[in-house]
């Protein structure tokens, strides 16, 4: 059986709680921004934060605001390539400075992270051709055809 979509009642509330929930996490990283947090890094909580707003702002839009949604999607896939290359690349900052802190500079990684490394870098690169390729349709507006 197929799952009923949503009302656009529903829909606009999912919206404005994800919008709510976004914008909160990502002021609240904001000012946690060049303090230091411990394990949490507040640059991935701001962007997480960034990608759950605009997410619940394409659903508040209204369906027929097309290059609206093109360009708040296109917001949202560059957020989530922000947090890859985030994580993607300051990852190797913090391994590089923690074999120094701990005395060791000529640590290693474990042979397991090599893997989970590359998928990160991979999943990192993919995000990027996305969010070109969603701010090339955003920006290349196709003119109607005329009858």
């Amino acid at each position: 059986m197929a799952a009923k979509s949503p009302s656009r009642r529903a829909q606009v509330a999912a919206g404005l709680l994800a919008v709510a929930a976004g914008s909160g996490l990502a002021a609240f990283a904001a000012s946690h921004l060049g303090r230091s947090t411990g394990r949490l890094d507040p640059v991935v909580g701001m962007m997480t934060g960034l990608v759950f707003a605009f997410a619940g702002a394409i659903l508040v839009v209204p369906e027929r605001r097309k290059r609206l949604r093109v360009w708040i999607g296109a917001f949202m896939i560059t957020s989530i390539a922000l947090l890859f290359d985030w994580l993607a690349f300051s990852l190797s900052e913090h391994r590089a400075t923690s074999g120094l802190a701990n005395g060791n500079p000529a640590a290693r990684t474990h042979f397991w992270e090599v893997p989970g490394r590359v998928l990160l870098l991979s999943g990192a690169v993919l995000f990027n051709l996305m969010a070109l390729w969603a701010w090339l349709r955003a920006l290349w507006r196709r003119k109607p055809a005329r009858a």
